[in-house]
């Protein structure tokens, strides 16, 4: 089980870049690999102090290399320093007990504390990691499992009889029952590791596929995947909707007079604008080329709502551009509100109707479904401060 788990998460690391962390788990079940060979080993050879010695390091190594992996899977970054005094001071409680009676308390105790002590800490990186839902819990229960099952198994050496010598052990009773359900335990959490990752690496192939590989903003495809939602939850709500529509004016001009790349970083800056200006409930999709297009929630309404006062913003985050070495830039736009029963593509639609019509009227001007907005503009309060920082970081 070990060995498939190695070739898996090896798989998984070399065929998702950014799933590398599981690169971890597959040096923590390659080390595990060594422990049972290590058990055979005391068993059919006389090297027992070295086998026990070895087999004892990889399977502490493997539980603490675990902690590493979840931590880098967790996006912070991972504890080897911490893994490996764990490492270095489990050994050495190893040594200094290596000449005490076996099958007592006392020295079973001491011989399972590191390993408790291992799934401790891998079940505090468990708990760091992102991810909310049932596998993060069941694999939270599971290494809560096995630090207990670490602290429980002194009292069933005791009981059962773990014998007086390592070769004795490697035939006892209590080594089935030690192995299978050390074993058990292990290959649940690998099962669930492997899942926690299988889950992200589908959620980021996801987001791939749904973002603008250049701006970074929502995609045609995201648009239709979560525009219904907010759809349904606004009609759900009793909110309005609006979808704003902005074209960029000219733009084939910058591209002529300035180049492509230009063009390009102009894209980037005004994507940079929607999402500094937009909150978490609003949506912003580049729709193609030049055109850009939000929905945005509003559980107010009425002419000073949020698109609205939304379209403004952007407008006057546009004005410094010029000033930071970016090519001057203005934007025409249309606002529509959601109407009862009215799909996404006809609200989208009727925005990008008004946007045509701004654009005819002249350019550098935002429409909607109630009135125009006024050309002086006076963005929110809080726009002023973030102008300057979004033209500078453009330019």
């Amino acid at each position: 089980m070990a060995a498939l788990f190695v070739i898996t998460y090896g798989v998984v690391a070399l065929s998702y870049l950014r799933q590398r962390a599981a690169a971890w788990f597959m040096g923590s079940y390659m080390l595990g690999c060594l422990t049972p060979i290590c058990e055979l080993l005391i068993r059919f050879t006389d090297y027992t102090l070295l086998f026990s010695l070895a087999g004892y390091g990889s399977f502490l190594g493997c539980i603490l290399m675990m902690s590493v992996g979840i931590e880098a899977f967790a996006g912070y970054r991972p504890q080897w320093r911490l893994a490996i005094v764990a490492w270095g001071l489990g050994m050495g409680l190893r040594l200094a007990i290596m000449g005490w009676t076996r099958n007592t308390l006392p020295y079973e105790m001491l011989f399972q504390l590191p390993f408790a002590v291992a799934s401790a800490l891998v079940l505090l990186s468990v708990r760091r990691i992102g991810q909310t839902g049932p596998i993060r819990l069941m694999l939270m229960g599971i290494f809560g499992l096995t630090c207990g099952h670490f602290l429980l198994k002194p009292f069933i050496a005791v009981s059962l009889g773990a014998g007086p010598s390592a070769k004795y052990y490697a035939t006892s009773f209590y080594a089935v029952v030690s192995q299978v359900s050390t074993g058990v335990l292990l290959v649940a959490a690998g099962l669930f590791l492997m899942l926690l990752v299988i889950q992200k690496a589908l959620e980021e192939t996801i987001l791939d596929a749904e973002s603008d590989p250049l701006t970074g903003l929502t995609n045609r495809r995201g648009l239709y995947r979560i525009g219904p939602q907010l759809l349904a939850e606004a009609e759900a709500r009793g909110h309005a909707l609006y979808a704003i529509v902005l074209d960029l004016d000219h733009f084939k001009r910058i591209n002529d007079a300035f180049g492509h790349a230009t063009g390009d970083s102009v894209l980037i800056a005004f994507a940079k604008v929607l999402l500094t200006l937009t909150t978490q409930d609003m949506l912003a999709i580049r729709m193609g080329g030049e055109e850009f297009a939000l929905l945005v929630p509003d559980q107010s309404g009425g002419e000073g709502n949020r698109a609205v006062r939304l379209g403004r913003a952007i407008q006057v985050a546009l004005e410094p551009f010029a000033e930071r070495g970016m090519p001057s830039l203005t934007v025409s736009g249309g606002i529509a509100r959601l109407n009862e029963g009215e799909t996404l593509d006809s609200l989208i639609a009727r925005a990008d109707q008004l946007a045509y019509r701004a654009k005819r009227a002249g350019r550098d001007h935002i429409l909607n479904d109630a009135c125009d907005i006024p050309a002086t503009r006076h963005g929110p309060p809080w726009t002023a401060s973030l102008v300057s920082n979004i033209a500078a970081s453009a330019g």
